[in-house]
C-alpha cells in the first residue's frame, strides 16, 4: 500500500499493554535545573544514554518502541494482545522491574561520560484498546492512538520517583495472574499497593476516579534472602557465583565442584527467579554469572541481555551443549570465543576457567 507522505493509515485495532517512561522533571536532571544550562551536546548525552538504555530493556522483554516524546519513551508489548498469554504479561512486569533496577547503571554511564548530574524517572504501565497506525514519512513505523495512551501518560505523574505506576485495567489482569505463583515468578517477590487515583470529569460533570497501583517488594523476602550479604562483605566472604540451568542434576554438580573450591554458589533452575534475585541483590554482590543457553520460557541469551541491562560490568559466561559459539558471538560481539564453553566440561578446566576470571 502506497501512502501520501503525511497521511496516517490506521491498520488495526487491538488491546495491548502500553508503557511510558519519563524523566522526573522536564529538561532537568533530578530536579536540579542545571541541564537546561548545559551545552546542547551534553544535554543530548543525557537523553541518549537514558532513552537508549530504556529502549534496550524494552526490546529485551519483547517490547516495541513507538516513539520518544521529549524526555520520555513510549512502547507497547504485542504479546499482551492475548489475555491468555501469561508470559507476555510476565515480560511487562519484568520490563518495569528491570527498568527500575537499571537506574544505577544509567547513572554510572553518565558519570563515565563526565556528566555531573544523576537522573530520576517514572515508569507507568496500563492496558487497553488502541488504534495502530503508520505513515509513509515514518518508513512504516507504527504509532498508537487512543485513550489508554493518554491515561498511561497521566498515570505516570502519580508514579513514585524511580518507581512504577500500574493503571487499574492492567492491575486487574496482573492480580489474576499473580495468584498463580507457579506460572508467575514475580508473585514470590512482589505485592501490589494502591498509591492513589487519577480523576477527571466526563459528560455532565460526572466525576471519574481511576485507581493507580505500584508494585513493591515483599518485606520478608529482602530480609530473609539477603540478610547475610552485608555480613558476608564485612567478613570478606568468598566470591559469589550465580548458576542458572534448567537441569537440576547439572546444578548440583556445579554447586558441589565450586563450593569445594571455596566459592559461594547460588543455583537457579528457573531463569525468571534468577533475574529477580539478581535485581534485588546488592549491586556488587555477584562476581560471576554462569548461564545455560537452552532453557524454556527465557533462554540464556535473553537472560544475558537483561542482566547486562542492570549491570553492564557483570562477568557472564555460557555453558551449552550446542555448537553455536560463532553464531552467538556474531549477535553479541562483546562475547569472546572463550565465554561460551561446550558441555560436557571437565572439572579441571571448569575450575581453571573460573579461577582465571575471578583472580
Amino acid at each position: 500500500m502506497s501512502l501520501p507522505t503525511e497521511e496516517i493509515c490506521f491498520i488495526r485495532s487491538d488491546s495491548f499493554c502500553v508503557s511510558f517512561v519519563k524523566m522526573a522533571g522536564p529538561m532537568d536532571i533530578a530536579g536540579s535545573g542545571h541541564i537546561a544550562d548545559s551545552e546542547e551536546t551534553e544535554t543530548g548525552k543525557y537523553y541518549s544514554i537514558f532513552l537508549n538504555t530504556i529502549a534496550s530493556i524494552a526490546k529485551g522483554f519483547d517490547g516495541k518502541i513507538i516513539k520518544n516524546v521529549g524526555d520520555g519513551l513510549v512502547c507497547y508489548f504485542p504479546k499482551t494482545s492475548d489475555l491468555k498469554n501469561d508470559s507476555g504479561f510476565q515480560d511487562v512486569i519484568g520490563f518495569g522491574i528491570t527498568a527500575m533496577a537499571a537506574r544505577h547503571d544509567i547513572n554510572k554511564k553518565l558519570h563515565e561520560e563526565k556528566l555531573p548530574y544523576a537522573i530520576d524517572y517514572r515508569i507507568s504501565l496500563d492496558y487497553g484498546k488502541v488504534e495502530v497506525a503508520e505513515t509513509a514519512a515514518s518508513g512504516g513505523a507504527e504509532d498508537l492512538f487512543g485513550s489508554p495512551m493518554n491515561l498511561c501518560a497521566k498515570v505516570n505523574t502519580i508514579a513514585p520517583i524511580n518507581g512504577m505506576a500500574i493503571g487499574y485495567n492492567l492491575y486487574q489482569i496482573l492480580k489474576r495472574i499473580f495468584s498463580d505463583s507457579l506460572s508467575f515468578s514475580y508473585s514470590k517477590y512482589y505485592d501490589f499497593q494502591q498509591i492513589g487515583e487519577y480523576t477527571w470529569e466526563e459528560g455532565n460533570q460526572q466525576h471519574i476516579s481511576y485507581p493507580v497501583y505500584s508494585i513493591i517488594a515483599k518485606k520478608d523476602r529482602s530480609k530473609a534472602s539477603f540478610a547475610n550479604q552485608q555480613l558476608g562483605l564485612e567478613q570478606k566472604a568468598p566470591r559469589n557465583i550465580m548458576i542458572v540451568d534448567d537441569e537440576q542434576d547439572i546444578l548440583l554438580t556445579y554447586d558441589s565442584i565450586l563450593r569445594g573450591e571455596g566459592y559461594n554458589v547460588e543455583t537457579f533452575s528457573n531463569p525468571h527467579d534468577a533475574l529477580l534475585h539478581f535485581i534485588h541483590a546488592d549491586k556488587s554482590y555477584y562476581d560471576l554469572v554462569i548461564l545455560d543457553i537452552r532453557m524454556p520460557n527465557l533462554n540464556g541469551l535473553q537472560l544475558y541481555h537483561r542482566l547486562k541491562a542492570i549491570d553492564k560490568d557483570i562477568k557472564i559466561f555460557f555453558l551449552s551443549a550446542l555448537e553455536a559459539s560463532k553464531e552467538i558471538a556474531s549477535i553479541y560481539p562483546e562475547l569472546k570465543h572463550g565465554d561460551i564453553i561446550k558441555k560436557p566440561i571437565e572439572k579441571e578446566y571448569f575450575v581453571e576457567k573460573i579461577n582465571k576470571l575471578l583472580h
